[in-house]
């Protein structure tokens, strides 16, 4: 990845050298001149609210990131208290006050981008980074060659074409199933791989031929999500299913990575390699539902980790670490009365196309059940039936949205380790 950064005071006298530099930033990483636009109102937006609420003679950090398939924008500030309810996708409009106009920035900045987080940095820094994914075309309607049984195959890393070539026989084969929809751009997802931020080792036949593949990430320094194996049209399922398997453990058991796991395990998934971490569900508008079982497997020594559990979950916590041998400092932990904040915000991630949603916390505040309340309504308004909420618990303010979620109908489903700051707990709504 290419970084370029500048530092600013935080003053709207600079507001011309902030938003150049992440217009100019963006379009040399790659982003159409549209998007970029977008990027650089978001970041505008942010800018000025910034201007508007730090006090003194303070100086903003603002790093631009070329991600090969996106372009981030990094904000980083002493810590201070914010609003920014804004953010949150229940956010509306409101009347033309001074106190509002300020909130408004901040509602057309997140919908302006693709994603947004925010993380506290040693207790003193806060980044603010917002992400604007390049833009691909849909895949063109072309012939696909005839896909048959194997009886012999090689696992390779593909080439460019191969990628491509991948991506549409997984629009295909697996058009029913819950995998990235960023997968169906053959462009964007060779972009994906090339970022190094992704990995896919396909099997071909000796002709070339693809018979099958598996695409893997690194979430964090330490573990890796994996999706599939995919296999198309093939009678002998385990035996290529374990060498696409077998490859990805070995390119990651080369690195640093603890451990990998997956969400949605496909058909020839061989589940002996693997421990079950937790059982999600994914509902139809009809009324049923199916299973999906969460799957984890360690590479490495682990050598241990502290977190924050709430009280509402701790049974379910232990539970799980004792069925997965895992060890870690536990803290117990509950809300004792302390201030929050007034408003708090949640990241969401929408895939519409499977019927889902992924909200995620990025600031607490005392409004957690009103919140997650109005998040509920909206998602209900448009027949989302699949809801999920992440904490992490490495992160200790999370922990005192455990009580509101379950009071929501949320129930803990899945524990991932080392998925976040520390392990991360999803909880799934029942609607």
């Amino acid at each position: 990845m290419k970084n370029l950064k500048i530092s600013s005071p935080i003053n709207t006298d600079f507001i011309s050298v902030v938003t150049t530099f992440v217009e100019q930033s963006s379009l040399a990483f790659g982003l159409q001149k549209y998007d970029a636009l977008k990027l650089t109102l978001a970041s505008e937006e942010v800018y000025l609210y910034l201007c508007d609420v730090v006090q003194g003679e303070k100086v903003l950090d603002i790093t631009c990131t070329g991600g090969t398939y996106f372009v981030s924008v990094e904000f980083s500030f002493d810590k201070l208290e914010l609003h920014l309810q804004a953010f949150n996708i229940t956010a509306v409009p409101m009347s033309e006050i001074d106190e509002e106009l300020k909130e408004m920035g901040l509602l057309i900045a997140a919908r302006s981008v693709d994603n947004l987080s925010l993380e506290e940095v040693s207790g003193e820094r806060l980044i603010l980074r917002l992400i604007k994914e390049k833009s691909y075309p849909p895949p063109e309607e072309m012939g696909l060659p005839a896909v048959s049984p194997m009886t012999s195959f090689s696992i390779k890393i593909p080439t460019a074409d191969e990628i491509k070539m991948f991506s549409r026989l997984l629009s295909v084969y697996y058009k029913d199933y819950p995998f990235p929809d960023a997968f169906k751009y053959p462009g964007k997802l060779v972009d994906m791989v090339s970022s190094s931020i992704y990995a896919i080792s396909i099997a071909t036949d000796d002709k070339g031929t693809i018979g099958g593949g598996i695409i893997w990430k690194r979430m964090n320094e330490k573990i890796a999500e994996f999706f599939g194996p995919y296999l198309f049209n093939q009678d002998d399922k385990d035996r290529m299913a374990e060498s696409l398997i077998n490859a990805c453990l070995e390119r990651l058991a080369r690195t640093e990575i603890i451990g990998i796991f997956t969400r949605y395990p496909t058909e020839a998934f061989p589940e002996g390699y693997f421990e079950p971490i937790g059982v999600t569900r994914s509902f139809s508008k009809e009324g049923s539902y199916l299973e999906f079982s969460c799957y984890y497997r360690q590479l490495h020594e682990d050598a241990g980790t502290y977190v924050y559990v709430p009280k509402s979950i701790a049974s379910f916590i232990e539970n799980e670490y004792g069925r997965l041998v895992l060890p870690r400092q536990v803290y117990l932990t509950d809300y004792s009365g302390e201030y929050r904040g007034d408003y708090s915000v949640f990241a969401t991630e929408f895939d519409r196309e499977r019927n889902r949603v992924l909200m995620r916390p990025l600031w607490p505040g005392e409004d957690y059940l009103e919140n997650i309340s109005r998040h509920i309504a909206i998602f209900e308004k448009e027949g989302i039936l699949n809801c999920f909420f992440e904490i992490d618990l490495g992160i200790p303010w999370h922990s005192s949205i455990a009580d509101k979620l379950i009071e929501s109908r949320f129930k803990p489903c899945v524990v991932i380790p080392y998925g976040g700051k520390s392990d991360l707990v999803i909880f799934q709504w029942e609607p």
